[in-house]
């Protein structure tokens, strides 16, 4: 496998700027996964890695090799689209092998290719179908089977999963977590679902507008996102994202005004913020807690309730018109109309500047720190006799 290193790396159709000096390194068998809204270029700089779109400027390694000039054919990697891209007028197994084929690759190695990735894939039934007769996930695997049989360096996943329905897009995305365990392969995974982002990646890479807003860790950039961009867009339901004032600061911790009267102290270090200065708290609904426990009130009425079983996520109407959600207990005694008071705990609670940057956390603040590895010790303590 290898490594894909990107360098200042620019694209643009026409007059229009898609990909905006683009700086990432991918490292060799890691999962990286590119989200963001539609439009940001996540797809573009996949193609561009591909090879099927030229970069306008910059640098794109793959092993440590640049292969700016480099053909796909020649890049070593594999491709699996939206849309599957089988042959309709071949059975699986041609379609699994077609690639090897032209290559004029020997046809033992032909066969031992094919049948030990339809093995892998659990579609060994199916080698004799012919596509319109396989389900949407079954298609996807025979594309997924027939990207493993070239062995590339690098497999590229330009949104999977998008066609598939709800229940599938969990099953599949399970598969395909396994399927990396089992060829530990380099892989660069394209989607706009932040849940696909988090089960799945070893580090997510966030794009909007063409640029790199942050890159990290699934936990990282849940529980220390760089901007209101990041905070927003991962996470379900989003973080929720409240204009505030600042009242108070100091080397501690910054004290702001809420929506309803109330102030909430925040230990953040007060990075570029002065009292009388907008700024934005966010809390994530899963973070808010009962007003008996909480640092601040936020006062409002219930005007939505989803019920999810488990869960019941309460969206309430602050008195100055702002939205806020919060998760509650799956059987709590709620409805749309009562009155409801959303608890902020201040160790949960984040600040953003007036242009959207988090203030920092104290080195150390509990959610300053990655979260200490478990132990198999720890995690199963041995029982007693």
């Amino acid at each position: 496998m290898a490594a894909v290193e990107l360098r200042g790396v620019r694209k643009a159709f026409g007059r229009t700027a898609v990909i905006h000096g683009i700086d990432l390194e991918i490292r060799d068998n890691e999962f990286m996964v590119f989200v963001g809204p539609s439009g940001c270029g996540k797809s573009t700089l996949l193609r561009l890695i591909a090879g099927l779109e030229d970069a306008d400027g910059g640098d794109i390694l793959i092993g440590g090799a640049e292969v700016n000039d480099v053909p796909p054919a020649g890049r070593g990697i594999a491709m699996v689209f939206q849309s599957y891209a089988l042959y309709p007028h071949m059975s699986v197994y041609e379609n699994m092998a077609f690639g090897l084929t032209l290559a004029r690759t020997a046809r033992h190695t032909v066969e031992d290719r094919v049948r030990a990735a339809a093995r892998t894939l659990r579609i060994e039934d199916l080698l004799h179908r012919k596509p319109r007769e396989l389900s949407g996930g079954q298609r996807q695997r025979v594309a997924i089977g027939r990207a493993i049989v070239r062995e590339p360096r690098v497999f590229l996943f330009d949104e999977p999963l998008s066609n598939l329905d709800a229940a599938l897009r969990v099953a599949m995305r399970i598969e395909i977590a396994e399927l990396r365990r089992q060829i530990g392969a380099t892989m660069v995974y394209v989607t706009h679902d932040q849940v696909e982002a988090m089960t799945l990646a070893d580090r997510i890479a966030v794009l909007n507008a063409g640029r790199l807003e942050q890159v990290g860790t699934p936990m990282d950039l849940y529980h220390h996102p760089a901007n209101t961009f990041v905070a927003g867009f991962l996470g379900s339901p989003r973080m929720n994202l409240l204009a505030a004032t600042v009242t108070d600061v100091n080397g501690a911790a910054v004290t702001a005004a809420l929506p309803g009267g109330g102030r909430v102290r925040i230990p953040v270090i007060a990075d570029g913020v002065s009292a009388g200065d907008g700024v934005t708290l966010g809390v994530r609904p899963q973070h808010t807690v009962p007003a008996g426990d909480a640092d601040a009130v936020l006062p409002g009425t219930v005007f939505v309730v989803e019920r999810l079983g488990a869960e019941t996520f309460c969206h309430v109407r602050l008195a100055d018109g702002q939205a806020v959600v919060t998760q509650a207990a799956g059987d709590v005694r709620v409805a749309a109309g009562d009155p409801l008071a959303v608890g902020i705990a201040a160790d949960t609670a984040h600040l953003f500047t007036g242009d959207g940057r988090a203030l920092p956390r104290h080195r150390r603040h509990p959610l300053a720190e990655p979260p200490a590895p478990v132990t198999p010790a720890a995690a199963a303590p041995p029982p007693s006799r």
